[in-house]
């Protein structure tokens, strides 16, 4: 394995406990096999967004932790990954091209400042570090990849654009601005003085949000509903983390909102008796 790609990879389970992810309560309803086969991408993606944010190595080293694993991903043999991400590419043929666009998204991050000029540039960067993931995901549920796509890719925005909301305070801390400047502009806030004078441009972008979750509820194809039990538990948790928010008139410029668990676990109970 490339000595650049963390030693402790391979042990995806740890890193899954470890972790605080909203995510990790839709693990537990699937089966033995897919479990662990999603903990196994859970833990890559964990250590490339380590790699994207401000970490303990410089930003040399961690451009060149990301060529290592494109170059992982480009080999034939597959070559420098994991054995535990080789063998899981190898099983559920999943689509090579995707990593890399993930591995794209996370480069975005390691610039000295990001900025969003437009929202198309927004969709490209919430395709790669979200859609992307949701399209891999799909294989491991069980659903069809095909079927399911444009399912995966709007609820990918819906959970990055949340991640945006909550996030703002400590993005801005790494000079970091995801919402579109032009859209800024146009709403009358200065990007360079952001976030004064944003309430209203956080309300539209959380509304939103919310009709993008509601449009992945009907993309949902009713043939793989079983298998996208995990994607909906997902959507419920983050879809309450953005309810929760807009209750509280969006203050995300002073805080970063969490569920406690009482309210994560009626997210995943609402997920549960939803009709398949």
């Amino acid at each position: 394995m490339n000595p650049l790609l963390p030693p402790g990879y391979l042990d995806a389970a740890a890193i899954v406990r470890a972790g605080k992810s909203s995510f990790v309560p839709a693990f537990r309803l699937l089966p033995a096999g897919r479990r662990h086969d999603l903990e196994t991408f859970y833990a890559f993606c964990r250590v490339v967004d380590d790699l994207a944010d401000s970490g303990p190595h410089p930003p040399a080293f961690r451009r060149e932790a990301l060529e290592a694993w494109r170059a992982g991903f480009r080999a034939a043999d597959l070559s420098g990954l994991p054995d535990n991400l080789a063998s899981l590419i190898r099983r559920r043929d999943l689509d090579r091209s995707l990593f890399l666009e993930l591995l794209d998204g996370a480069a975005t991050d390691l610039a000295p400042q990001v900025r969003m000029a437009s929202r198309s540039e927004l969709d490209l960067y919430c395709h790669r570090v979200a859609g992307a993931v949701g399209q891999i995901c799909l294989p491991i549920f069980g659903a069809d990849p095909r079927r399911a796509a444009d399912y995966a890719e709007t609820l990918g925005r819906a959970l990055q654009y949340t991640n945006i909301l909550r996030d703002t305070a400590a993005d801005l801390r790494r000079k970091r601005i995801y919402y579109p400047l032009d859209e800024l502009t146009g709403a009358g806030v200065d990007p360079a003085s952001f976030p004064s004078g944003a309430g209203q441009y956080f309300a539209k972008f959380a509304a939103e949000t919310e009709q993008l979750f509601g449009k992945a509820a009907r993309l949902q194809p009713s043939a793989d509903a079983r298998n996208l039990l995990p994607a909906r538990i997902m959507a419920s948790i983050y879809r309450a983390l953005l309810g929760k928010m807009r209750r509280d008139n969006l203050r995300v410029t002073e805080k970063r909102y969490r569920l406690s668990a009482p309210e994560k676990l009626l997210a995943v109970a609402r997920a549960l008796l939803l009709p398949q």
